[in-house]
């Protein structure tokens, strides 16, 4: 397993957002090097709600503007958001009880639902957030 590393490629071009994504994986990173070093579960659960956390703050930031600048897609991405969201929350809960998956398992998810999100979900909104003055 690696770490997961940002790339030019997951830019959106809106350095506010960008910023958030960043911080995103970083604390990507932080789950995966604990489960590496075989940390406590406790440590995993909280590294896990501060993945939570921070992703909700993202998530209303980024429909802050879908609905400032009326973007056309809003109901798909936030159903995607809330998706992500309830299955962060099932991880923690399932990492409470002493069911968390196994680690490869769990960072191999969040690795591919972030990088698509980006790259695919986040990127149609580009244009959107251009035309309505967002830099």
């Amino acid at each position: 397993m690696q770490g997961y590393q940002w790339e030019q490629k997951y830019s959106v071009g809106f350095r506010s957002i960008d910023d958030q994504h960043k911080e995103i994986f970083k604390l990507l990173n932080k789950l995966f090097d604990a489960l590496n070093a075989g940390q406590a579960v406790s440590a995993t659960i909280q590294i896990i709600a501060e993945l939570e956390k921070y992703a909700v703050m993202h998530f209303h930031k980024e429909q802050f503007f879908f609905k400032q600048f009326n973007y056309a897609e809003t109901a798909v991405h936030i159903k995607e958001h809330q998706g992500f969201i309830e299955k962060i929350a099932s991880m923690k809960s399932d990492a409470k009880l002493g069911k968390l998956t196994s680690s490869f398992e769990l960072i191999n998810f969040l690795k591919t639902w972030i990088s698509h999100h980006i790259l695919v979900e986040d990127m149609k909104y580009r244009e959107c957030f251009y035309k309505n003055g967002l830099r």
